[in-house]
């Protein structure tokens, strides 16, 4: 007995990924249909066994299983991989905007020091309270643009660390769940090869 690809809500081997998902993340929940591993054990053992699929149909959904799991587990080595570096890049530009701000501060220091210096305020021709209203809007303009791309950067970290820590921890619990879904099949394949061979 074979089972054809999905086509009006049939699923391929009767499996639909997302429903059957959703029922192994919530074992063990107060309204969850199976409160421990053996009910749902033992619910897969019912759908899939007893005859119900031959067993080159059971085995050919256990390469289907192998397949998605592995696609499930590139995803994983992906997002793992990729969030140091891209964490280091995130991390450095936002000390870059802090130092920055540290940089306009200092440069403001320096300048008003100038101002003490009689001889440059008579060789630029501008007074000393002229100067020193463009060095402070300079300042607090710098400051705001820096602190502000400090800021955006530390949300960005934050949105970014929460976003990869959601699709590991999503692609952990999809890669338990095929292993958990494999073993069970293929447990039903053995346990059929059993039965034929008794009865023969």
């Amino acid at each position: 007995m074979g089972l054809g690809i999905k086509k009006n809500k049939e699923y391929v081997y009767g499996f639909n990924m997302n429903e059957e998902l959703g029922i192994y993340s919530r074992i063990g929940e107060k309204e969850s249909l199976y409160q421990n591993y053996c009910e749902w054990h033992n619910y897969i053992c019912e759908k899939y066994g007893g005859g119900k699929y031959s067993e080159s149909t059971l085995k050919n959904f256990v390469h289907y299983l192998k397949r998605e799991k592995n696609i499930i587990m590139s995803g994983k080595e992906m997002w793992s991989g990729c969030v140091m570096p891209l964490l280091t890049v995130f991390i450095t530009i936002a000390y870059t905007f802090v130092f920055s701000v540290v940089n306009v501060i200092n440069t403001y220091n320096n300048s008003i020091n100038t101002l003490t210096d009689d001889k440059f305020l008579e060789y630029t021709g501008y007074s000393a309270k002229m100067i020193y209203e463009a060095l402070e809007q300079n300042l607090y303009s710098g400051m705001w643009f820096y602190i502000w791309g400090a800021v955006i950067m530390a949300l960005t970290v934050l949105m970014f660390l929460c976003f990869a820590s959601d699709k590991i921890r999503s692609n952990s619990l999809k890669n338990e769940f095929y292993s958990d879904y494999i073993m069970i099949i293929q447990e039903i394949i053995e346990e059929q090869k059993t039965v034929n061979e008794e009865t023969v």
